[in-house]
């Protein structure tokens, strides 16, 4: 009777199982990505690429007593309902303009756009531009105890995030930072 050996198929079966996992988690994984530019005095572009899990992971590792609010607003908790009801009806909204100030130097307008709220300050020195997913934020409040600060509330929220651009900020001096999810 011959004798198979496995040696060398069976390692380069764990290292291609592994190489095709490890590429199915990027694929699948939402990444954050933070894009800095800076025009003066010396020009530097640094591009910072993250996977959420990971932050979310990573925050699992600050102490619970860090995050206490002591004096946390019991009408939060206490209105609870009430708070909820009103992110699932923005939701149901058409979009729309809800607010918009305009002061001599700066212009602030939020809209609801689709399943987002989008804030938008042009201001004399500065122009941005922040996404908010309600779906997310609705999803992160049904699940928060209402007592305590969680940054589990961000991520949960990110995760519901459409792919693009979450805040962009362009300053006077040519300096843009973007946060971008895809």
């Amino acid at each position: 009777m011959r004798r198979r050996e496995r040696g060398m198929s069976t390692i380069g079966g764990i290292l291609l199982a592994g190489l095709a996992g490890m590429l199915t988690a990027v694929a699948v994984t939402d990444w954050m990505v933070v894009d800095v530019r800076i025009v003066d005095p010396n020009p530097m572009h640094i591009k910072v690429p993250f996977p959420l899990f990971i932050a979310d992971v990573a925050s699992s590792f600050v102490p619970r007593e860090s995050l206490e609010v002591h004096d946390f607003p019991p009408e939060i908790a206490a209105n609870k309902e009430l708070i909820l009801a009103a992110v699932t009806s923005l939701l149901e909204a058409p979009d729309s303009a809800l607010v918009k100030v305009s002061a001599p130097d700066a212009l602030v307008e939020v809209s609801k756009i689709g399943d987002n709220i989008r804030v938008a300050v042009d201001a004399d020195d500065a122009t941005v531009r922040c996404t908010i997913p309600l779906d997310g934020v609705l999803y992160a409040l049904e699940k928060w105890d209402w007592q305590s600060f969680d940054p589990g509330l961000i991520f949960d929220t990110l995760g519901k995030a459409d792919n693009g651009p979450l805040v962009t900020v362009e300053v006077d001096d040519g300096t843009q930072v973007a946060v971008n999810l895809w």
